[in-house]
């Protein structure tokens, strides 16, 4: 595997700054979007699946998803833009979306927190 390259940090703060946004403008088109042709082969990339509406980071030769924090559903079945498997959290409950929002199916699953 080889370690990604990052821009060095060092005394110059003003060449650091130089340096780290010449490695963004470069990469950060990396950030926005999964395709079908990106290879989750090299562990570590980040990647924004447009499709499914979550970050992903490749891991193991598999894209697997990063828990972000979705906007919590007013109802169970969701609203235009809800695919299965963005997570939402408010300070009762996790919610979870099993479907892809068509309008009348309940496609939100939540489950209660508790303190132990």
């Amino acid at each position: 595997m080889v370690a990604p390259v990052l821009p060095p940090i060092g005394d110059d703060i003003k060449a650091w700054g130089v340096s780290l946004s010449t490695y963004l403008r470069r990469n950060l088109t990396r950030f926005y979007h999964k395709t079908t042709d990106d290879n989750p082969s090299e562990d570590g990339i980040v990647l924004w699946d447009a499709s499914k509406k979550y970050a992903v980071i490749s891991l193991d030769g598999a894209f697997r998803q990063m828990a972000t924090r979705q906007a919590t559903p007013s109802a169970n079945t969701g609203a235009s833009g809800d695919v299965a498997g963005m997570i939402a959290w408010d300070t009762n409950y996790i919610y979870i979306c099993t479907g892809s929002y068509d309008g009348s199916t309940a496609i939100w699953k939540r489950v209660a927190l508790s303190t132990w």
